[in-house]
């Protein structure tokens, strides 16, 4: 093969793009498929934003917990539950109340995604363990450590935010 008839070496070229929203499925509804696109357009395309929208799992108990919206930016990780209810919320501590063209109640979805985000936060930091090869030896693996300074490595600031009490958004 003569120097004329080898194939050029490739050339460098920008990092592929990585993908920032994750949804396996379009949502039922459409107000809340609307909520979440809203959502999408606003998200900065740069580190860390990532968002997983419309996916389940199943928690310690057995239960399905469906998910709307996860987003991971620079103050943590989040879980959205959207509502799509016309007019002006109050809120009645376990239930909500929308004035509208009529008064619709139901009931407050906080404690149901606090407890989701707390099982969601216990699956991660079970997935994190195991992806780090930690066996409980008795020494710790990175994700079994607590983020004990605030220069930390992302890893440990990742795991950090999901140490913290389990949070939720509404």
């Amino acid at each position: 093969m003569t120097p004329a008839e080898r194939p050029s070496a490739p050339k460098p070229g920008p990092p592929p793009r990585r993908t920032r929203w994750f949804q396996p499925r379009r949502s039922g509804f459409a107000w809340e498929q609307e909520g979440l696109e809203h959502v999408r357009q606003l998200m900065p395309d740069a580190e860390p934003y990532r968002a997983w929208a419309t996916f389940q799992f199943t928690g310690p108990s057995g239960r399905v917990n469906e998910c709307d919206l996860l987003i991971a930016v620079p103050g943590g990780l989040y879980l959205l539950e959207l509502k799509g209810h016309p007019g002006r919320l109050v809120n009645h501590g376990d239930t909500w109340q929308f004035h509208g063209d009529r008064v619709r109640t139901i009931k407050s979805p906080l404690h149901l995604t606090d407890l989701k985000a707390k099982e969601l936060r216990g699956q991660l930091e079970r997935a994190a363990r195991a992806a780090a090869g930690c066996r409980g030896s008795g020494t710790p693996c990175w994700a079994c450590r607590p983020s004990a300074r605030a220069g930390a490595s992302p890893r440990r600031r990742f795991l950090s935010a999901l140490s913290s009490t389990g949070r939720s958004a509404m």
